[in-house]
């Protein structure tokens, strides 16, 4: 066989490892503690870039443990391969919001595959 010519196990092989590009911003107001968790992972800053598998789920967890009520709280911007996700479906989250200023737990999790979750929430239909 030729060394150019590729069979076919080859090409339909996919690498779906760090296709899922998503940027995660927090803007804080006021005097906030919280611990923030994507996917397993302390995040401590208040932006942040990641790369996950294309068939990862994604979550996000803000446990806001103290802050000044009424002047206080922590707005949540999500973008996941450049689609907006927070704070356009934010009516998903466990509380439907992305400015949290309530003490607890806040979550929005997104299951594997985001695209079909992505279409079905969008109102582009399923992807078979």
């Amino acid at each position: 066989m030729h060394q150019d010519i590729k069979n076919f196990s080859n090409i339909t092989a996919i690498d779906t490892s760090r296709t899922l590009k998503i940027n995660l911003k927090l803007t804080r107001h006021g005097r906030t503690i919280s611990r923030v968790n994507l996917n397993g992972l302390e995040i401590y800053v208040d932006e942040v870039n990641f790369e996950f598998d294309l068939f990862d789920p994604i979550r996000l967890n803000i446990d806001l443990q103290e802050f000044d009520e009424g002047t206080s709280g922590i707005e949540v911007g999500l973008l996941v391969n450049g689609l907006e996700v927070l704070p356009k479906y934010q009516h998903l989250a466990s509380r439907p919001t992305c400015y949290i200023d309530k003490l607890g737990i806040w979550e929005m999790d997104i299951p594997a595959n985001f695209y079909m979750w992505y279409h079905s929430i969008s109102g582009q239909g399923f992807i078979a």
